[in-house]
């Protein structure tokens, strides 16, 4: 019986277990033909998605190729009797519309928005293409903030919310929060820059903040938040990485109190905190332990920040790469030193310091041996054993030491047998009153990748000193304020120029100017002003021998008159800047020769032309994007100038 029970109990259960296993392979087959029927589908959806993108190609090269044989064969047909043959006044040709789609918006990208909302009313293909989300997806509402108003800005971010990723409202005073409340609808919005906008609240970058979450670029510089602002922005972006506060008075160091607390700013890189006198120690220590992502640290014109400020936001950042220090007179060494210990710095930047001595250099150069740019300017305590301890970076590619008096020619000998002399490309020693032609001497020798070079105001060179710099790899040269006359000018050989400034200088003539122009055809930036000696023909020969000339000033020239731009408008058609300044023989004549250039020409200053009548003045602004003009005494504007 017991033999019989266990039988069947043991046929029970491989009946049981055939039954399990042919409802897996049932199950395995059914979803194996589910798996081959969408595998199937999604297969067709993509054949379908890459034959229509495969027509979408092909359609827009076929418009390419017909417009370009087109235009060929319009070429090849082409004859005097067809040119001087009337068109019908009904007959109108449109090259824009039958253009492939992305060479339009090449086109249309050239434009303002003012431009695109012009051309959207000519006609329906222009339309199609102005209302393409590609072109609104960086949107600089900054240039026209003169005649943007509410309604346009509502209409154009209710209409193209999804496409905007960059907005730039900067200076945008005259907005109102009827218009700025629509911001908060671009879901995508990645950059934003409301700099200088007075009507931004706390309520607004709330709303701003919890509408745009994908926020990693934020400037709220000359705004008027307050800590409730701050406390959102880390509350509600956790992906920010740029963040600029500078010139915002309001907030408190208890704004950044809820960076120990919030998840935001863990991912924020760069931070600008300029004239924010209001910060103390405190607001420093909470910052450090609420980013300690941060790389790059803003914090000019802050004649409150002391060491400890310093030390405090070093607790927890050690990621810090560039340090800005500009005017921030109280800083001592213990800071310095503190900096240098803490971070390996690439960009360091101080200005406007007396109390920094070499102890401070040795420790950053000994600390950052990768630092690629340093800014020194107007640091008395930067004598020549500093620069000895700077000759000792290798990837030096840019340096600064302006005002910095106690810079001697042992130094700049330093300086250029150091370990940077293959990858200095800008030197600046303005103003640097004990150096001499030796230090020039080594410098055209040593620095043999050198594009730029400041000599301004270094009262000892002289004609030899410039003449040594012939062959050198310098392309942009400042020597204003420098005693140099004609013949250093004319011994300038064998240099590819491209920018020249010999502002002050008022031993040269216009026979020095021309002998330069001559040798130094490839000038495209010319700054002569108050050379008083010059006149029209020294514009003659600039004009004449630098054909791609870019940028002229001649301010404070009081010998400059129409027949200099006469010679600048028909040799210089590439001129886009030019500033006249003071030059009080200018009439009403040489603007009607100026509009002969416009465009290119795009930037003109002519304040203190009392001879220039505000009529003639009026008409050029129209034409040009910047603008200056006033009808004062030269001597009095020139002196008020001085004195700032």
């Amino acid at each position: 019986m017991d033999t019989a029970r266990t039988h069947f109990e043991r046929k029970s259960q491989r009946t049981a277990l055939i039954k399990w296993l042919d409802w897996i392979k049932s199950h395995q087959r059914r979803r194996a033909d589910v798996i081959d029927r969408l595998q199937t589908l999604v297969n067709a959806f993509r054949l379908k998605r890459i034959l229509a993108a495969w027509l979408a190609v092909a359609k827009d090269s076929q418009r390419t190729k017909e417009y370009f044989k087109r235009l060929e064969l319009s070429v090849t047909e082409f004859s005097s009797k067809d040119q001087q043959t009337p068109r019908p006044t009904g007959e109108r040709v449109d090259g824009v519309s039958v253009l492939p789609h992305h060479l339009s918006l090449k086109i249309f990208q050239y434009l303002e928005i003012r431009d695109w909302l012009n051309c959207a009313e000519v006609c329906c293909a222009w339309k199609s293409i102005v209302h393409s989300g590609t072109l609104w997806s960086q949107i600089n509402f900054s240039v026209g903030k003169d005649w943007i108003t509410d309604s346009t800005v509502q209409q154009i971010l209710q209409s193209y919310r999804p496409f905007v990723t960059r907005l730039n409202l900067r200076g945008c005073t005259s907005l109102k929060w009827s218009s700025l409340k629509y911001i908060s609808e671009c879901r995508n919005l990645q950059e934003l820059n409301m700099s200088e906008c007075l009507v931004v609240s706390d309520m607004m970058i709330q709303r701003i903040t919890e509408g745009c979450p994908c926020l990693l670029y934020l400037n709220l510089s000359s705004t008027l938040v307050t800590d409730h602002s701050l406390k959102a922005i880390f509350r509600n972006c956790l992906s920010l990485q740029y963040l600029s506060l500078a010139h915002c008075r309001r907030f408190t160091d208890e704004g950044f109190l809820c960076l120990t607390t919030e998840k935001g700013a863990r991912n924020l890189t760069h931070l600008n905190l300029s004239e924010c006198s209001q910060m103390t120690a405190n607001g420093f220590r909470y910052i450090s332990a609420g980013c300690p992502s941060l790389t790059e640290v803003v914090i000019n014109d802050m004649p409150t920040l002391s060491d400890s400020c310093v030390l405090a936001l070093l607790t927890s950042c050690y990621c810090l790469s560039s340090v800005s220090l500009l005017w921030c007179p109280n800083l001592s060494d213990v800071a310095i030193k503190g900096i240098a210990k803490a971070s390996n710095l690439k960009f360091f930047s101080i200005e406007g310091n007396n109390q920094i001595t070499d102890v401070s250099w040795q420790a950053l150069c000994s600390h950052s041996q990768g630092l690629c740019r340093l800014q020194a300017a107007d640091c008395p305590g930067m004598t020549d054993d500093s620069l000895r301890y700077v000759a000792s970076l290798k990837s030096l590619k840019y340096l600064d030491i302006s005002l910095c008096s106690r810079v001697s020619d042992a130094g700049i000998k330093c300086l250029t047998d150091g370990s940077s002399t293959d990858e200095l490309h800008h030197l600046s020693i303005s103003r640097c009153c004990l150096v001499t032609d030796n230090s020039v001497r080594r410098i055209a020798r040593r620095l043999r990748k050198l594009y730029h070079l400041n000599l301004s105001y270094c009262e000892r060179l002289t004609d030899p000193a410039v003449e040594l710099l012939s062959g050198s790899s310098i392309c942009s040269l400042d020597l204003s304020g420098c005693n140099i006359q004609d013949q250093g000018l004319a011994a300038l050989q064998r240099i590819h120029l491209k920018k020249i400034v010999l502002a002050e200088c008022v031993n040269i003539t216009d026979t020095g100017m021309e002998k330069l122009c001559k040798n130094t055809r490839d000038l495209e930036h010319v700054d002569v002003s108050h050379c008083v000696a010059l006149s029209d023909a020294a514009i003659r020969a600039v004009s004449f021998y630098c054909r791609g000339l870019l940028t002229l000033k001649m301010s404070g020239c009081p010998k400059m008159s129409d027949m200099a731009v006469l010679y600048l408008t028909s040799g210089s058609q590439y001129l886009r800047e030019l500033d006249m300044s003071g030059c009080t023989l200018l009439t009403d004549r040489s603007l009607r020769h100026l509009k002969r250039i416009c465009p290119p020409l795009t930037s003109i200053r002519m304040t203190c032309c009392s001879s220039i009548s505000w009529a003639a003045a009026i008409k050029l602004q129209a034409r040009v994007s910047h603008w200056e003009y006033s009808n004062f005494n030269p001597s009095s504007c020139f002196d008020c100038s001085a004195n700032q």
